[in-house]
């Protein structure tokens, strides 16, 4: 099959016309998808890098916190590395223990830290769970109940109905805290060790 000189040609010409108008739009174009690649290249890798320095800051915590004072720790965690998941979960471990020690005002600032910033929903779960207990060993239900009522997280459904049975039975209203003490142990049944703690409040409520 003979080929058509002039067909050929004039493609050509298109192709050259096409380039001559447009070749500044096709470059901007081009040096934009660099740039992008260029950006997001750069931001993974300082994510990667952040990630690591955190994971050592927290692993430097989970040495020392028995023996020594881990809140310059936490404070460069949550200052320089709150994107990564150390920062909450440092602030978790800070605020259990300044409950620990009765220092209760400074417990509830970093639980709510960690249950605002962390950005696991698992620790945010253990954040309001602990300040929930907090809360109610200071015989503050209303706040202990607004706590523990914001777990919404499907593996945290055992404890959050365990601890509002313990509210409720503090209240002295022992039906609302059976039902949730039956919710719980159901969850739990088989599973854990905390249903045969939760089958004891149940019968002692029965009895």
């Amino acid at each position: 099959m003979a080929v058509d000189i002039n067909d050929d040609n004039a493609l050509n010409e298109k192709a050259i016309n096409f380039w001559e108008k447009n070749k500044k739009n096709i470059f901007l174009v081009v040096v934009v998808f660099i740039s992008i690649y260029i950006a997001t290249s750069f931001y993974v890798s300082n994510q990667k890098k952040n990630k690591f320095l955190a994971s050592e800051i927290y692993q430097k915590i989970q040495v020392e916190y028995k023996n020594s004072d881990i809140s310059a720790y936490v404070k460069e965690l949550k200052e320089n590395y709150v994107d990564t998941p150390y920062s909450g979960r440092a602030s978790l471990l800070y605020a259990q223990i300044l409950s620990g020690n009765n220092k209760s005002d400074e417990a509830l600032l970093e639980f709510d830290w960690a249950i605002l910033n962390s950005s696991e929903n698992s620790i945010k779960s253990l954040a309001l769970y602990s300040k929930a207990k907090l809360h109610l060993l200071q015989n503050q239900l209303d706040l202990a109940e607004s706590a523990i009522n914001e777990i919404e997280t499907e593996g945290f459904k055992g404890l959050k109905n365990y601890v509002l049975g313990d509210i409720y039975y503090a209240k002295n209203d022992n039906k609302k805290a059976l039902e949730f003490y039956e919710i719980a142990f159901n969850f739990y049944n088989n599973k854990n060790d905390l249903a045969k703690v939760i089958k004891t409040k149940i019968d002692a409520i029965g009895s």
